[in-house]
């Protein structure tokens, strides 16, 4: 048992370092960043690192349970209406403005709603179970989109795609836990259950983020090295002799 509680311990350290990691390669590779999408996803980062030392700060000074309960709201609600903006950009779809602005307004009101009818310092885990949903809605739909349409390089080398593999993962591997934490939330064991799987699939997300922003480097370098300038004089190559 104390091996386990020292495993979930290192992992919860491993999962904040990690948390950070997109942030500090945004920020050394900023000057790629030019995408209004990689933007949006850049903002997701500060905002998301700024949010997480609240948290931290919150939990270990404050101790705060009702100030910890508001941050996390805060948190989710940011996610969800930063990566409506970054799928916005990508999506090709001609109804795409008014299904990210309904849902963005939808999911803003009822998380307010839901965090007033908390009972105490009970955290609802619904609107984090609406976020998943919705957003594995929006990426399978966008992997199906990306196939309608032919791209001069592979789909790997575009940061869009690991950034909507990296959701995929952490929403698809965390839906069902956060399903069934209410319910599963009285067994002692469950904690530290919750907390293995839950980490786990945040550092593969945080990995994928990172690889998302190495293609990208990679990708402009690439650009930049087979970019022909426009002046470059073929005036002087003529392979047939005239001898006339």
């Amino acid at each position: 048992m104390e091996k386990l509680i020292a495993i979930v311990q290192n992992l919860v350290y491993i999962t904040d370092l990690a948390e950070t990691l997109p942030f500090f390669l945004c920020l050394i590779f900023h000057k790629k960043i030019i995408t209004k999408e990689l933007k949006v996803f850049f903002v997701y980062t500060i905002l998301f690192i700024f949010s997480l030392f609240l948290l931290l700060f919150s939990i270990h000074i404050l101790k705060s349970s009702s100030f910890t309960l508001l941050v996390i709201r805060g948190i989710i609600v940011t996610e969800f209406s930063l990566l409506s903006l970054f799928y916005f950009y990508i999506i090709k779809n001609k109804n795409k403005k008014i299904v990210f602005i309904c849902a963005a307004v939808f999911f803003i009101i009822y998380s307010i709603y839901d965090y007033y009818i908390s009972i105490g310092s009970d955290f609802s885990y619904i609107p984090l179970v609406i976020e998943c949903l919705f957003f594995l809605f929006v990426i399978l739909y966008y992997f199906y989109e990306k196939m309608q349409y032919s791209v001069t390089t592979p789909i790997y080398q575009s940061p869009d795609f690991w950034i909507s593999v990296a959701f995929l993962v952490y929403f698809s591997g965390n839906f069902f836990l956060f399903l069934y934490t209410k319910t599963m939330s009285s067994d002692p064991q469950f904690k530290d259950l919750y907390n293995v799987i839950y980490d786990s699939f945040t550092i593969i997300k945080d990995v994928l983020l990172c690889t998302a922003i190495f293609v990208n480097n990679h990708r402009e370098k690439e650009a930049v090295h087979y970019n022909i300038p426009i002046s470059f004089d073929l005036d002087g190559f003529k392979p047939i002799k005239n001898n006339y």
